[in-house]
């Protein structure tokens, strides 16, 4: 062997190796979680719980920051334009598939500026209704709203939000028509509905069990295949006969696109193993999450198909947001 062979050898050599060398010594420093919504909400004391026994299990501090605004677009741009090195990810709800549906003009590609690391859970979506409203059932409900099209006041966070987008899917799969209302958050249309100026809502379970539970508002189905465990008396829209509506609050983990692959792969490992553990599990449950983790490659395939089915609703109920 000549030594231009041997000396190309050695560097491709050298090259392969890279990647497990690098995984092996990160983190060398603390790892930042972007979370684009307010302190306090179920983002992020999600981000926080898991973060804390990350860092432990990693033997880096884990730090949450809280960027606001644009409806998470912000925060979501802060990390896909971070250096790709596995120090700064994202934890985002539902509302990062459904900005993609809804917004013009975007300024990062969801796709090709991040990469998911993992899902980390969901909350159930219950249909809830004033208690005033005289339906009874999700049936009676879709009965009534079709006898006054476009007389019920439904709510969400605002125009193209997860819970707007959740109305909408129903609305297409039931045939009925309701009016929207948009709101800057979630628990100012949940402060309408049980004051009687809304008459129905699709809501997280976390955010509505509360009001259930005092009888301020009444729960008709839980918009999934299964019963929740909180609501077991509740019926889920599958076995209601419901096809495709069932949809839920879910959340997932982004790096930079471009962060090497075994590093990657080593923050899925640490977030996948402290998610399954029991008591982490036991701790999510206690606060209305559905703890659920996957690989790299199975959370990229969910949300292409949760890009493909907003983008689907909004083009037809032409929603768009500025």
């Amino acid at each position: 062997m000549n030594k231009r062979t041997l000396l190309g050898a050695l560097a491709s050599l050298s090259l392969a190796w890279a990647p497990v060398a690098l995984a092996q010594t990160f983190p060398s420093k603390p790892i930042k979680i972007i979370v684009p919504v307010a302190a306090g909400g179920g983002t992020d004391l999600l981000a926080r719980n898991l973060g804390q026994r990350v860092s432990e299990l990693l033997g880096q501090p884990v730090v949450v920051e809280n960027i606001l605004g644009a409806g998470g677009n912000i925060g979501t741009m802060a990390v896909a334009k971070a250096a790709p090195d596995g120090y700064t990810l994202l934890l985002s709800p539902a509302t990062i598939a459904t900005n993609v549906a809804v917004y013009r003009k975007l300024p990062y590609d969801l796709l090709k500026d991040l990469q998911t690391v993992t899902l980390v859970g969901q909350t159930s979506v219950v249909l809830v209704v004033h208690p005033s409203f005289s339906a009874k059932s999700v049936a009676e409900f879709v009965e009534a709203a079709k006898q006054k099209p476009g007389a019920l006041n439904y709510g969400s966070a605002g125009i193209g939000s997860p819970q707007h987008l959740q109305s909408e899917l129903f609305s297409q799969r039931t045939s009925m028509s309701g009016n929207h209302v948009p709101y800057k958050g979630q628990s100012q249309a949940m402060t309408d509905l049980v004051g009687g100026q809304l008459q129905y809502m699709f809501s997280p379970l976390q955010n509505a069990l509360p009001f259930i539970r005092d009888g301020r508002i009444r729960a008709l189905g839980v918009a999934s295949p299964q019963r929740n465990p909180a609501l077991p008396q509740l019926p889920s829209f599958a076995e209601l006969g419901y096809k495709d509506v069932d949809f839920s609050n879910w959340f997932a983990l982004y790096a930079p696109a471009g962060t090497p692959p075994a590093i990657v792969k080593r923050l899925s490992d640490a977030f996948v193993q402290v998610g399954r553990s029991a008591d982490m599990a036991e701790r999510l449950a206690k606060l209305g999450f559905e703890p659920f983790f996957t690989s790299p490659e199975e959370g990229a395939d969910f949300m292409r198909s949760e890009l493909a089915r907003w983008s689907r609703v909004a083009t037809q109920a032409n929603i768009k947001a500025e």
